[in-house]
């Protein structure tokens, strides 16, 4: 064999060995898993997190008796107004009654009694409207206090500073997120065990003190 041939096959078996350790680099990177958890992903230079808010609206024990404490002014609400319309159907079937059978002693009087009936219909609709308006101002005081409270809890969960960006997911304003990045299970177990009841309490009682 000549020296060139020699030096040939020497520079392909290098080339070969290249290739080979090229290959290998590679594969043994592409068998490398992708974070999974909060904190692997915070290793890799990325500290973002995730919380999804309808989780926490439905599981944050705050957030559950607010719910429930407007529910409860959204039954009694609809239990004053449906006092108030059978007292309107009651007085208009009696003013039927007696036009059926002529009982009113003169037109003044039935004109009187109509109107009656008629005025009794407006503040029903007045009160309809009032109290629509008290149960909404209500509702925004009271999610505002949760939200507060929310914010406060969780600079306290970060405090560490392990996190330096934490996204709010609400329905589908995040397009997509990879599941390691969702701190919501843990987020809310601390809210709750940082929780207590008097913190609803006194919510309702600050906003029953601004009606």
């Amino acid at each position: 064999m000549t020296k060139t041939g020699r030096m040939t096959l020497c520079s392909l078996a290098l080339a070969v060995a290249s290739a080979l350790s090229l290959s290998s680099c590679q594969g043994k990177t592409e068998q490398k898993s992708a974070p999974s958890t909060p904190s692997e992903v915070q290793a890799t230079g990325l500290p973002i997190a995730l919380v999804r808010m309808d989780s926490v609206s439905s599981q944050y024990k705050f957030a559950q008796e607010v719910k429930q404490a407007l529910e409860k002014d959204a039954i009694a609400h609809q239990t004053r107004l449906q006092g108030k319309s059978a007292a309107i159907q009651k007085a208009a079937a009696d003013f039927e009654r007696r036009m059926r059978i002529n009982a009113f002693v003169s037109a003044e009087a039935q004109q009187a009694e109509q109107q009656k009936i008629i005025r009794m219909q407006q503040e029903g609709e007045a009160l309809s409207a009032e109290l629509s308006q008290k149960l909404a101002m209500k509702q925004q005081s009271l999610l505002q206090d949760v939200m507060t409270e929310i914010r406060a809890q969780l600079k306290e969960y970060n405090k560490d500073g392990r996190y330096k960006l934490i996204l709010t997911q609400v329905g589908d304003n995040v397009l997509y997120a990879d599941e390691a990045l969702d701190i919501t299970d843990d987020f809310i177990k601390y809210l709750n065990e940082h929780y207590t009841s008097s913190k609803a309490s006194v919510a309702a009682d600050s906003t029953a003190k601004k009606k």
